[in-house]
Formats: structure tokens, sequence, C-alpha cells
């Protein structure tokens, strides 16, 4: 068998011959079972460490005589014999095979640390994404609370039925009243167990204060200031009535408020809410 040039194909040239294409096929295969995976950089390192190594093999004889002839400084065609063709006895084979197998070994643990990279950083996105998950769910737990304070907060006859869940001086509300605190701050931290404690001490204080307040109702104060607490809702109710004329509403509402005044003092989100129904044309001018 011969080449094109007419020179008779030798040994070495057998083995490079099948030793560049059993390299370019293993290095296609790896690239392509990295691209699989979705490795792209170790797909495409791969894929230029194969190509390069084919082409080496390949053109191994031109590279070997080019390395002899120039680089290692061989004597001139005058001055030595014809060199045989179908010397086998080169060194050049074994530190091919040597270089390629070292480069194997350097691809692999190169694609190795790249798989370990791209593992760290998938598992940092996972925890950040559980960690966002987890403070969206405490979050959820915290604002059912502050909604359903905020409720109360906001209902006129609801304070005036349980006035104790406004009572700093109830000890249930009054923890409660810490416990939104703590929460609050904590909420603006980067802490997750300590937002998570305090939601849930805040929880367990909310339901706490308010059985309290619905159980005692207005039963722990006075009996005068029961009796003018009854009659300054019904009044509420009547300002709070759309079907009454605006005079009687607003009449029945300034008397509310002068019944309670030195007697319970009004969470000022309720007091704004009422005004906000029994006077809207002072309340549209008030935020034109």
């Amino acid at each position: 068998m011969t080449r094109t040039s007419g020179r008779q194909v030798t040994m070495m040239e057998r083995v490079t011959e099948f030793a560049s294409v059993a390299v370019l096929v293993v290095a296609m295969g790896g690239a392509l079972l990295a691209w699989l995976h979705r490795e792209v950089a170790a797909a495409v390192v791969l894929l230029i460490a194969g190509t390069t190594a084919f082409f080496y093999l390949a053109n191994y004889t031109a590279f070997s005589d080019w390395v002899e002839s120039g680089i290692l400084g061989a004597t001139s065609p005058e001055s030595a014999g014809p060199k045989p063709q179908d010397s086998d006895g080169s060194l050049w084979l074994p530190l091919a095979l040597a270089g390629g197998g070292l480069a194997n070994v350097g691809l692999y643990g190169l694609w190795g640390r790249i798989r370990r990279w791209r593992a760290r950083r998938s598992a940092s996105r996972a925890s950040v994404a559980t960690m966002r998950e987890r403070r969206h769910a405490i979050e959820a737990e915290h604002d059912e609370v502050r909604d359903a304070y905020a409720a109360y907060i906001c209902d006129i006859l609801a304070v005036l039925d349980r006035p104790a869940l406004d009572d700093v001086t109830v000890p249930q509300t009054a923890a409660l009243l810490h416990d939104m605190d703590t929460a609050a701050d904590t909420r603006r931290g980067s802490d997750l167990n300590a937002y998570r404690r305090a939601v849930s001490a805040l929880k367990t204080s909310w339901r706490a204060a308010d059985e309290h307040a619905r159980k005692s109702g207005v039963r722990y104060l006075p009996a005068e200031e029961r009796s003018t607490i009854a009659t300054a809702r019904r009044l509420f109710e009547k300002a709070l009535d759309e079907h009454g004329s605006e005079h009687e509403r607003q009449a029945a509402h300034a008397k509310a408020r002068a019944l309670l005044d030195g007697v319970l003092t009004l969470p000022k989100q309720a007091v704004a809410a009422v005004e906000h129904q029994v006077r809207p044309a002072l309340t549209r001018r008030s935020t034109a």
C-alpha cells in the first residue's frame, strides 16, 4: 500500500492513523456526552483537544520530520546518508502516546473540576431558591396576622366590642404589640431562623390576645363605662347607616365621640375609617 507520493506506509504510520481516529472518536463521544449533560464548557474543551490531537497524529510523520530536521538541527542531506523510510525505532510515537495520555488525564481532571463547579453553582442556586421560598412562606404568615389586626383596628364596632385588644394595660395585648414590633424588626434582617421564631411567637400572642378580648368583651371595665360604650356603639351604628341623612349621621358620630371622651381612647385608624364614611365631602376636600 502506498500514499499518493509513492512512499510505502510504515508500521508507525499505521499506528498513528489508528490512534488519530480513536482519539477523535473518544473526544467526540465525550463532547457529546458532556453536551447531553448540559456541560457546554467541558464539551467545547473535549472537542478542541480531540481535534488538535487528531490533527497532530494524522500528520505525525510530517511533524516528526520537521522537528528532527528543523528544531533538533539534523545533519544536512549532503553529510548524512539517506534516511530510512521504514525505521520504527523513533521515540516520537511513544512520546506522542505519552503526551496524549497526559492530555487525557488533564482533560479528565479539568472536566471533573468543571462538573464540580457546576454542581456547586446549582446547589447554591437551589439553596437561594429554597431560602426565598421559605422567606415568602414566613412573610405570608406574618402578613396574615398583620392583616387581621389591621382589620380590627380599622373597625370601630369591633374596637367597642373587644376594647381589650387595643388596651396596652392588658398583658395579652402588651405581649402582642411587643411581638409585632419584634417580627417587623427581624423581617428587615437576613436571619430567617430569627424571623421564623418571631413570627411563631407573634401568631401565638395574637391568638391569645384575640381570644382573651373576645371572651372578656367589656366586662372587665366598670359598669358606668360599659353603659357608655354600649350607648356610643349604637350611635356609631347609626352614623354608619348609609340609609340615614348626612345630618343625622354626623350628629350621631359627634355625640358618640363626645361620650367616649375620657372613657375609651379610640384607634386613629378606626376614627379615620368612620369619618371617611360619615363625612365623604369633607374627606374628598381634605384629600384633594
